[in-house]
């Protein structure tokens, strides 16, 4: 049996409870054993803009729907169960996932004391397959959040299926609007826009330089044919961040999907700011080029949809002070270093394990051997 605690006790933003169950359902897979979800709470960030008196009457629904949950939204198998005894001895607890990696006894075996499992690991604390099956019952507490590529030392065929087991799958009702949705728009760009972060991070070299960022949309989007579809959660900062997009046509999609699209979301069977969210993602997912906000987990579920669904392995993100260190002229990020794993190839990513576990997702392909 497993016991795991939701990211942060859930006291967080739906994109970190996301992370927390695809996590937890694979690590079940990983150990074949049920597990018991912990502190599934409604999430607490609705979009900045509901509390703003300009939009609070048009976006009402959000904020005033019946809560949903992580596990009510998306559609991914997995062995929960309702109930867990903690009181038995046989038990092993570990705390902090992002300081910590799991694998098999013929991977550490193989690669321990090499330069490969010290890539890997980057200073982590293994866990063994073969040795945590050894005990009744594995707890995550104060467990924080990881990306599943990051945390799983595997060989790739397994690691890939392990991948696939935790593909980020909605309810059918909003995988079908999200569709819709993008059917009539039609091929576009899109963005993502996390404004509260770049005040959140300014003193991380984090900030919103609208003349920089333009120059940098000539290089990935150069179609200007195409719509850009821009998900943010500051809609009240509408012309600082259209200001960047100067010479194309914007759409921003909380305000499509309102004006255009409302009795749809209605009808949805869940109404809350957290499929809105979704939505944003799908439609973002499903552009042709996508650029995101580092240090944003809507943007990393964002890349890891985009990761499972089209087989894009480019990462886009807006050029602030730390991104901008390992762009090359066209727009593009160039490792600055070499390495046999992603999190090895870039310096400005990889400064702890906080940063390489959840500020930004990584290249599948280059997480396993």
């Amino acid at each position: 049996m497993i016991y795991f605690e939701n990211g942060s006790r859930g006291e967080e933003g739906f994109n970190t409870h996301v992370y927390s169950w695809t996590l937890c359902i694979a690590f079940s897979n990983f150990l074949n054993r049920d597990f018991f979800f912990d502190y599934e709470l409604p999430c607490t960030h609705p979009p900045e803009y509901v509390w703003k008196p300009e939009f609070k009457d048009r976006f009402r629904i959000l904020v005033e729907s019946p809560r949903s949950l992580v596990s009510d939204l998306l559609d991914i198998p997995n062995r929960r169960v309702d109930r867990v005894d903690r009181n038995i001895k046989n038990k092993v607890g570990y705390e902090m996932l992002f300081s910590h990696f799991a694998t098999t006894d013929s991977i550490r075996k193989k690669f321990e004391g090499t330069i490969v499992w010290d890539s890997f690991s980057v200073g982590r604390i293994p866990l063994i397959r073969e040795e945590m099956l050894e005990y009744d019952l594995v707890e995550w507490t104060h467990s924080k959040i990881s990306s599943v590529a990051y945390f799983f030392f595997l060989e790739r065929e397994e690691k890939d299926e392990l991948i696939r087991s935790v593909a980020v799958t909605y309810r059918p009702d909003i995988e079908a609007l999200a569709s819709t949705i993008g059917g009539a728009v039609g091929r576009h760009y899109a963005a993502h826009v996390r404004l509260s972060d770049f005040h959140t991070f300014g003193e991380d070299e984090y900030s919103f330089k609208a003349d920089r960022f333009k120059k940098y949309l000539e290089c990935v989007f150069p179609d200007r044919s195409l719509p850009v579809m821009i998900a943010t959660d500051a809609l009240y900062e509408k012309d600082l961040i259209a200001s960047a997009f100067e010479g194309f046509k914007t759409i921003f999609v909380d305000e499509l999907i309102f004006d255009e699209y409302r009795k749809a979301y209605e009808s949805l069977d869940f109404t809350d700011f957290n499929v809105l969210t979704i939505l944003n993602q799908l439609l973002c997912g499903s552009a042709e080029r996508f650029v995101g906000t580092y240090r944003s987990t809507v943007t990393g579920i964002i890349h890891r949809l985009r990761q499972e669904r089209l087989g894009d392995r480019q990462f886009d993100f807006w050029p602030d002070e730390r991104v901008r260190k390992v762009l090359s002229p066209d727009g593009k990020l160039t490792p600055d270093r070499s390495g046999f794993f992603d999190w090895n190839r870039y310096s400005v990513f990889s400064d702890a394990h906080p940063q390489m576990a959840w500020m930004r997702e990584w290249d599948y392909q280059l997480t396993s051997i």
